[in-house]
């Protein structure tokens, strides 16, 4: 058995975006956040312009300093529920995350991780599909029970280094029920989403599903969530998480006040019939000399 503490290994990647549908305006302080916009019947919006969007820092409007139509690299970490509760899950989980794995592609990175009696987390974060391949048939340590917010926690801390767009995404098949003082690490979890711009998405099973806690923090991140039925194809839900996360545009602004706290945030597209999911709250920087 391997240690119950996390193996997080922090990796840097570099993401860049190509030429077209790009509009960028030099700012240190700049806020970037990557909105997916649905369109009237009920696909996915791509196309839209810089003039179609709309940004509320704290309800008042924000000029927009960078934009981008270009397909979003996708930067993320898959953490997989292994606890004795989904045992009878535990093979279809692989198959699907590996269909997720089958779909990225070159500029992509992936990490996989596992928790239940014990939190791991691959040192590999990486666009090798050979590698993932690998990490899901040797690297799953199942048992014990769920420990979701120690697994979050450790998730975030892995990917704390890593520049642009950060994405996590857990398959689970309920509530935390094994970390010690659960809402404290809870809030500790919900207070790095915010600050390091975390972007949570969730597949849930047909019983207890996702807790109102995760959905909240879902919500809150601009991510998406499914809540599966056990006739229902996960790989599905995983491929549905990827096509969003490329199609998602990228805003970027600057926020009126600099004062080193937690900011509402609402994206909105200006044509009728148009829904956003962007996250609702960031952390403005702080200017310097200026006292939080």
């Amino acid at each position: 058995m391997r240690s119950a503490a996390a193996t997080v290994v922090a990796a840097l990647v570099a993401a860049s975006l190509g030429a077209q549908g790009q509009i960028f305006r030099a700012n240190v302080d700049l806020i970037r956040v990557y909105p997916l916009v649905v369109g009237p019947d009920g696909r996915i919006a791509t196309g839209l312009e810089e003039q179609d969007f709309e940004v509320l820092d704290n309800g008042k409007p924000a000029e927009i300093a960078a934009f981008s139509t270009d397909r979003q690299p996708i930067t993320a970490l898959v953490m997989l529920d292994m606890s004795a509760s989904m045992e009878d899950r535990w093979l279809r989980v692989r198959t699907a995350a590996g269909r997720f794995v089958d779909a990225i592609e070159p500029v992509d990175r992936l990490r996989i991780g596992t928790f239940g009696s014990e939190v791991a987390i691959s040192p590999h974060l990486t666009s090798d599909k050979t590698l993932l391949t690998r990490v899901l048939r040797e690297e799953l340590w199942p048992g014990g029970s769920t420990p979701l917010w120690t697994a979050m926690n450790a998730a975030m801390h892995s990917l704390a280094l890593v520049p642009g767009r950060k994405t996590i995404v857990t398959v689970t098949d309920g509530v935390d029920t094994a970390t010690n003082s659960s809402s404290t690490i809870y809030n500790v979890v919900a207070d790095r989403a915010v600050k390091e711009q975390f972007m949570l998405y969730a597949i849930g099973f047909e019983g207890k599903g996702l807790g109102d806690r995760l959905l909240t923090l879902i919500g809150r991140t601009g991510g998406g969530h499914f809540d599966l039925k056990r006739s229902d194809d996960m790989a599905t839900a995983f491929l549905r998480f990827a096509d969003e996360l490329r199609h998602q545009y990228l805003v970027g602004f600057t926020p009126a006040d600099l004062d080193g706290r937690t900011h509402s945030l609402e994206i909105r597209v200006k044509r009728p019939g148009f829904t956003v999911r962007a996250p609702q709250q960031f952390m403005a920087p702080l200017r310097k000399g200026r006292t939080p």
